[in-house]
């Protein structure tokens, strides 16, 4: 029997959802819905089923670690239907077999029921992405389940036919565009808090054509990679796990501001012997934007933030405080030589303060130069205070547009209790403009526990969305979003 979940839980809007759900043709409320939009936006969501019962419930379970739901809205001929449906992970069937919780805290086999000793632990839940004919929901803890884009049923654990032999793959693999290939990795791939990495290049058919194992310097997050023509990147997290701290009841990660940072570089086919570790002072590299190479070089961008981006959900390993609205996350412009005999990085250019996370470009040009950036963000200014001096429980409460060339940005604000989930950019045409699309987001407000999807134009988001569409039910914080166009999937031909 599912027993009542806590008031630290249930008291705000990201309370869990526990549904799968089909609605169909979602009412347009303002504007219209492009009828050029053709395709699947599909978000990655963790919600909790069943509150893991243990002694202490760390943050982190109740933020990242809910079982995996996939949340798709397809889009045809002016008309969106919805579907969310959860990803039947082993996980997920073992509990509902059992009506009760029997995994315990994020990333601690240690806490959980000793009928589940050695099962699939993962959940699915962060990222969505589609390779060799297939959607891929993920997590980092564990492999992709692939999931039916039309019907959202779950097929199953996917490994690259069994190449795959890493317990890890990540939820951000990238993608070239000119030769179709899937390039991922897993960390802590031999088990929870081991150093070893798994490097995989994947063609456009789904077989893996590379393959190679090395250890990082540190046992840590590696959430998100970067890759140019020539090599990838692994930038490691400053947070870190440790065996003895999870045997002994304490959190998976932890926050270390005195780790510097710390990129790994491989050659795109290359090995363990080849790879390069290069480290610069202490800060949080986030997410990646994009990588290439420039007259020898590798440029590499990415979102850094200058303390705990991460609080309050991993805590500080010295117990210091992150107050509310001390970390700014800057886009940052890195040049490195993989060539060069020192180890330590000094060629730093900040090209936008962002408070913000999650950046989108225009798909074609990864790897390649670019121009236009487009996230959600938070403007502090903005942020209103409720009747008992609380601010709004809002994360990011704008969509922003930031050009690097002319060091510009277009921001679109839709009140003070309204907060975003992850957009998807999708251009208009093959043939669009860098610039030129549409970004597409799910937007809630809190205080009246609804939710809402907007379209906008991206050539001006400060104009408002081309399209309001109700949603009947709110929704759950969501982590990842992509677009799939209609033509990669033969039923929606």
């Amino acid at each position: 029997m599912a027993k009542a979940f806590p008031a630290e839980v249930t008291g705000g809007m990201d309370e869990p959802c526990r549904f799968d759900i089909e609605v169909f043709d979602l009412e347009v409320v303002e504007g219209a819905v492009p009828t050029d939009l053709d395709g699947l936006l599909v978000q990655a969501v963790p919600d909790q089923v069943y509150l893991p019962e243990v002694p202490a419930l760390h943050p982190m379970t109740t933020a990242a670690g809910g079982d995996g739901a996939v949340r798709a809205f397809r889009f045809k001929d002016g008309c969106v239907d919805f579907r969310s449906r959860y990803v039947r992970t082993e996980r997920f069937l073992l509990e509902r077999q059992a009506r009760r919780p029997l995994f315990g805290n994020y990333r601690d086999p240690f806490s959980d029921d000793p009928s589940v000793a050695g099962k699939d632990r993962t959940t699915a839940n962060t990222a969505i992405y589609f390779h060799a004919g297939r959607m891929l929901a993920s997590k980092e803890d564990g492999l992709p389940y692939e999931v039916d884009p039309v019907t959202l049923e779950t097929r199953g654990v996917w490994n690259a036919h069994g190449d795959i032999t890493s317990l890890t793959f990540t939820a951000h693999p990238k993608f070239d565009p000119a030769t179709g290939e899937m390039f991922g990795f897993g960390y802590a791939a031999k088990g929870e808090t081991t150093r070893d990495i798994a490097y995989y290049v994947i063609d456009a058919a789904g077989k893996v054509i590379h393959e190679a194992w090395f250890e990082a310097p540190y046992s840590a997050m590696i959430h998100d990679c970067a890759l140019t023509e020539s090599y990838m990147l692994f930038p490691i997290m400053p947070v870190t796990s440790d065996l003895a701290r999870l045997e002994a009841g304490g959190p998976h990660f932890v926050y270390d501001g005195d780790m510097p940072q710390v990129f790994g570089v491989i050659p795109r086919f290359g090995n363990a012997a080849d790879v390069r570790w290069f480290q610069a002072p202490p800060a949080f590299p986030g997410h990646t934007v994009n990588a290439y190479e420039e007259d020898g070089t590798i440029v590499f961008d990415v979102y850094e933030s200058d303390g705990n981006a991460f609080a309050p959900v991993v805590p500080d390993k010295h117990g210091r405080p992150t107050p509310p609205g001390s970390v700014t996350t800057w886009h940052v412009r890195w040049r490195i030589d993989y060539h060069a005999t020192g180890p330590d990085l000094s060629d730093r250019e900040v090209l936008a303060v962002v408070n913000g996370e999650g950046p989108h470009i225009d798909p074609r040009r990864q790897l390649r130069p670019y121009r236009h950036v487009f996230v959600p963000t938070l403007d502090r200014s903005k942020l209103e205070i409720d009747e008992n001096g609380r601010p709004y429980p809002v994360m990011f409460n704008q969509l922003s547009h930031f050009d690097l060339v002319a060091g510009t940005r277009d921001d679109w604000f839709p009140g003070p209790a309204a907060t975003f989930q992850d957009p998807a950019y999708v251009l208009k045409s093959a043939d669009a403009a860098e610039a030129d699309g549409y970004l597409i987001a799910v937007v809630n407000w809190p205080l009246e526990r609804r939710s809402e999807l907007v379209i906008l134009d991206t050539l001006d988001l400060a104009g408002g969305p081309l399209a309001r569409l109700r949603l009947p039910v709110r929704m759950r914080l969501g982590i990842h979003s992509t677009w799939i166009d209609g033509d990669l999937v033969d039923s929606w031909r």
